[in-house]
């Protein structure tokens, strides 16, 4: 399957890092767009949508291929990727909701 040695499969798995890292700064940042904006709109809810669809697929693909590295490579799982993973879907549910609620108060 995969032939991966343990000090490159260790090496490979901390590079997730940054990607989960990079997902949180970008949604905790449109949740600072979302709620500055006043009367003119910064962001839409297409924006939203897709930023969330885009964060959420990909950050939850390089979890789910993580695990499986782990599993071949007989190592534990990495505790931290699944909280950043777990504050990615925070930051969604967050976003979702106060543009829907900032939307209607707009409007």
């Amino acid at each position: 399957m995969y032939i991966w040695s343990n000090s490159e499969g260790a090496i490979s798995l901390l590079y997730s890092r940054p990607v989960f890292i990079f997902f949180i700064v970008v949604l905790a940042a449109l949740f600072i767009i979302i709620l500055m904006q006043n009367k003119k709109q910064l962001v839409t809810g297409l924006h939203v949508i897709t930023i969330i669809i885009i964060s959420l697929f990909i950050s939850g693909l390089i979890l789910f291929l993580e695990g499986i590295i782990v599993d071949d490579l007989n190592l534990s799982e990495d505790t931290i990727s699944s909280y950043m993973f777990l504050i990615i879907v925070a930051l969604c549910v967050i976003n979702s909701v106060t543009y829907s609620f900032k939307n209607k108060k707009l409007q």
